[in-house]
C-alpha cells in the first residue's frame, strides 16, 4: 500500500521504498545489501603500534616512574628479606657447632658448648627468617594490588583521552592486553623481585661467604666448578634479550589477531572466508612459534647442562667426593663438611630461582614498558569554551580543512562548506573519497592538520569535551552498545534522564515496543539471556540515545547500513523525527534517500568536487548525475533479475504440484 512520509518530517528522509511524493516506488530487488563494513578511507588508516607512536610523539613515561607509587614498599621488602636471608645462615652454623660437640671436636663448657643453646638459636633464627620473608612478600603484594588498580585506571583514562579515531586504530586485542594482561604481568616486577630476588642474591652471597669462612679451600673448589658451568651457560645465551623482546611483540600480535578473528567469526563463516580470515592469525601464530623454537633451541642445551650440574643429587655427590678428599687428607674437620651438604644444596636452588625470576622480570619490564608507552601518548588537548551556544548557534562551518592519517599523505584537501541550522547536508561519493573522515573531523575524532571546524561558531579545538558532546550527536555504521541495561544504554549521554524521558526517546526511535517485549523490559541486560537485539534494533537503540541527547547538530554515517529491510523503514522514521529542527550532516550511499537535502556535496579523492541540490547537480551533468543514473539502472536491473528468479521458482513449484 502507498504510504506517506511522517507529518512534519524532513522530506529528504524518504524511505527507500518511497519517492519524494510519498507514492510507493517499491519493487523487488529494491533493497541493496549493506555489509556495515568501514569505509575505504577507514580501512586504510595506519594501525601504528602504541610503543612506536609513543617514542615519536612524547618524551615518554619510564618504567621507574610507572612503579614509583610502590617503590617505598619494594625498598622495605628488600631490607626485610635481606635481613631474613642473613638470619637463615644462623641455623647452619648452629648445626655445625652441634656436630662439633657431638663429635667431640668442641669441649662442652659454657653456652657455646651447650647443645640446647645452639638448638634454641637455630629454631629462633629459622622462625625469624621466615617471618621477615613472608612479611616482606605481604607488603609488596598489597602494594602491587594497589598499583595494578591505579595503573588500570590510568590506562583507561589514557585511552579515553586519545583522539577517538586513534583509539579505533588500536586492535581490540592490544587494548585488552594492555588493560588486563600487561598490568597483571607487572606483578612479578613489583611483588616478587624485591623479595625473591633479594632473598636469592643475599642467600647466594651470604651462603658462599659462610662456606668460605668455614673452609675456604673446599668452598673454592665447589664454587669454582659452578662458576665454570654458569659462565659457559651465559656465553651460550648471549643475545637472548633480543629474542625475548621479539617474542613479546609476537605474543601481542598473536593476541590481537586472535581477538579480531573471533570477533568477526560470524562474517567469516557467513561468507565462507575462513582461509582468508586466518591469514593474519596464521602469520602471527607462525612468527610466535618460530621465535619460541629459536628461544628453546638456543637456550635449551645450556639450561639442560646447568640443570644437570646443579641438581641436588649432583651437588650432593660433588660435595661428598670433595668432603672425602679433604677430610682424608686432614685439610678439613669432619664437622666443617656438614654446612657444605646443607648450604651447598640450597645455593643452586636459589640460583635457579633467580634465573627464572630474571626471565619473568624481563617479561614484566616489557609489559610495564608497553603500559608506560601508552601513558606517554599525548592526549587530545581540551579547549576552554564551555558556556553559551556560540555566535552562530547550530551552524557547522568546515573551513579549508586538510587532514592526513600519515604525514605527507593527505586524505582531505582544502574541504570547505557550511551547514546552516535546520538544514540537511548530504555527503556522497565513491568509497574512500573522504566522506567518513570528514564527518569524524566534525565530531572531533581527530584534529585537522590545517583549516578549522566550527560548531556554532566555536572552533572544536577551543571547546571543552562536554560542550562539544552536548552540541553534536553522532550515529555511525558500527553500533556500540554496552553490556548494561537497555535504559542505561539509551541514557549513556544523559545519565540523569528519567525513565519517562528514556521511554519517550525509545518511542521516537520506533524501538519501544520491542524493548517492552524483552524479559525485563528496559532493565534487561543486553547480551544476557533474552537480551539480544538484531542489527536494526540495536541501531534504533543508538538513535534513541541520540534523540535523548537532544544535540542541535546530528551527524549520520549511513545509519541504515546494518539494518534488514523489515527494520529499515522504522529507522528512517526514527531518523525523520530525530532530524526535525536540527542541523543534519549525513553520509548517503543510496542517493534516493537524500534527493530532497538542502545541499548535496560530492566528495571525491579528498576534495569537494560538486555541490548543490539534487536538481542542480542533475542539470550540471557531472559526477553526481552519473552516480544517479548508474544507481537507478542498477536498482532496475536488480529488480528485473529478482522478479525473474521469483517467476522461475513459482513455475518450478507449480510443476511439482502438477506431478
Amino acid at each position: 500500500m502507498p504510504s506517506a512520509p511522517i507529518d512534519g518530517a524532513p522530506r529528504w528522509l524518504t524511505s527507500p521504498g518511497e519517492d519524494a511524493t510519498g507514492e510507493s516506488s517499491f519493487s523487488p530487488g529494491r533493497w541493496p545489501s549493506s555489509s556495515g563494513t568501514p569505509s575505504a578511507e577507514e580501512t586504510t588508516m595506519p594501525k601504528q603500534p602504541i610503543h612506536q607512536a609513543s617514542h615519536q610523539e612524547a618524551a615518554g613515561v619510564t618504567v621507574g616512574e610507572l612503579i614509583r607509587p610502590a617503590r617505598p614498599a619494594m625498598i622495605a621488602t628488600g631490607l626485610l628479606t635481606a635481613l631474613g636471608a642473613l638470619l637463615s645462615i644462623v641455623p647452619f652454623e648452629a648445626m655445625r657447632n652441634l656436630a662439633a660437640i657431638w663429635l667431640g671436636e668442641t669441649s662442652p663448657q659454657g653456652w657455646r658448648g651447650s647443645p640446647w643453646a645452639w638448638a634454641a638459636i637455630a629454631v629462633g633464627a629459622l622462625f625469624a627468617s621466615q617471618a621477615l620473608y613472608l612479611a616482606g612478600l605481604g607488603i609488596t603484594h598489597l602494594a602491587e594490588a594497589r598499583l595494578r588498580h591505579h595503573l588500570r585506571e590510568r590506562v583507561v583514562e589514557a585511552i579515553s583521552g586519545l583522539p577517538l579515531g586513534r583509539v579505533g586504530q588500536i586492535p581490540h586485542g592490544t587494548i585488552r592486553k594492555m588493560v588486563c594482561d600487561d598490568t597483571t604481568s607487572i606483578h612479578t616486577l613489583v611483588a616478587h623481585v624485591p623479595g625473591d630476588a633479594t632473598n636469592a642474591v643475599v642467600m647466594a652471597v651470604a651462603g658462599t661467604a659462610y662456606l668460605l669462612w668455614t673452609d675456604w679451600r673446599l668452598a673454592c673448589a665447589l664454587v669454582g666448578l659452578w662458576v665454570l658451568v654458569l659462565g659457559t651457560m651465559l656465553l651460550t645465551m648471549s643475545g637472548m634479550s633480543d629474542i625475548t623482546e621479539r617474542f613479546g611483540a609476537a605474543q601481542t600480535a598473536l593476541a590481537a589477531a586472535t581477538v579480531e578473528m573471533l570477533e568477526g567469526i560470524k562474517e567469516i563463516k557467513g561468507f565462507q572466508a575462513t582461509d582468508a580470515s586466518r591469514t593474519r592469525f596464521s602469520q602471527a601464530r607462525t612468527e610466535f612459534s618460530s621465535l619460541s623454537y629459536e628461544w628453546v633451541s638456543r637456550s635449551g642445551k645450556a639450561i639442560s647442562a646447568m640443570t644437570a650440574v646443579l641438581r641436588p643429587s649432583t651437588v650432593f655427590a660433588t660435595v661428598a667426593l670433595l668432603a672425602v678428599l679433604f677430610t682424608s687428607q686432614g685439610w678439613t674437620p669432619l664437622s666443617a663438611t656438614l654446612p657444605f651438604f646443607l648450604v651447598a644444596l640450597g645455593l643452586p636452588e636459589g640460583l635457579m630461582t633467580l634465573i627464572g625470576l630474571m626471565q619473568h622480570m624481563y617479561e614484566s619490564r616489557m609489559a610495564a614498558q608497553a603500559t608506560a608507552d601508552l601513558l606517554s601518548l599525548p592526549p587530545m588537548p581540551e579547549g576552554a569554551h564551555d558556556e553559551g551556544e556560540g555566535p552562530t548557534p547550530g551552524r557547522v562551518d568546515v573551513e579549508d580543512v586538510t587532514f592526513s592519517y600519515e604525514a605527507g599523505s593527505p586524505v582531505l584537501h582544502g574541504a570547505s562548506f557550511t551547514a546552516e541550522p535546520g538544514t540537511v547536508t548530504a555527503l556522497v561519493g565513491p568509497s574512500g573519497g573522504g566522506k567518513s573522515t570528514l564527518v569524524r573531523l566534525i565530531a572531533r575524532f581527530y584534529d585537522v592538520d590545517d583549516g578549522a571546524v566550527r560548531i556554532s561558531g566555536v572552533d572544536v579545538r577551543e571547546a571543552t569535551f562536554p560542550w562539544l558532546l552536548s552540541r553534536v550527536a553522532v550515529v555511525l555504521q558500527d553500533v556500540a552498545l554496552a553490556h548494561e541495561s537497555v535504559h542505561d544504554n539509551i541514557a549513556l549521554g544523559r545519565p540523569e534522564a528519567t525513565r519517562e524521558q528514556v521511554e519517550a526517546a525509545a518511542r521516537a526511535a520506533c524501538i519501544h515496543e520491542r524493548i517492552v517485549r524483552l524479559p525485563h523490559g528496559y532493565d534487561t541486560i543486553l547480551g544476557e539471556e533474552g537480551g539480544f537485539l538484531s542489527g536494526g534494533e540495536r541501531q534504533r537503540v543508538t538513535l534513541a540515545r541520540a534523540y535523548l541527547q537532544d544535540a542541535p547538530v546530528l551527524v549520520l554515517d549511513e545509519a541504515t547500513a546494518q539494518a534488514d529491510p523489515a527494520s529499515e523503514r522504522d529507522i528512517h522514521q526514527a531518523l525523520s523525527r530525530l532530524a526535525a529542527g536540527r542541523t543534519v550532516i549525513i553520509i548517503a550511499h543510496r542517493l534516493s534517500t537524500i534527493r530532497d537535502a538542502d545541499q548535496i556535496l560530492v566528495v571525491d579523492a579528498g576534495r569537494i568536487t560538486e555541490r548543490g541540490t539534487h536538481e542542480e547537480l542533475l542539470a550540471a551533468g557531472g559526477r553526481y548525475a552519473a552516480m544517479w543514473r548508474s544507481q537507478d539502472l542498477s536498482e532496475e536491473t536488480d529488480a528485473a533479475a529478482l522478479t525473474a528468479q521469483v517467476d522461475q521458482l513459482r513455475a518450478e513449484s507449480a510443476g511439482q504440484e502438477e506431478k
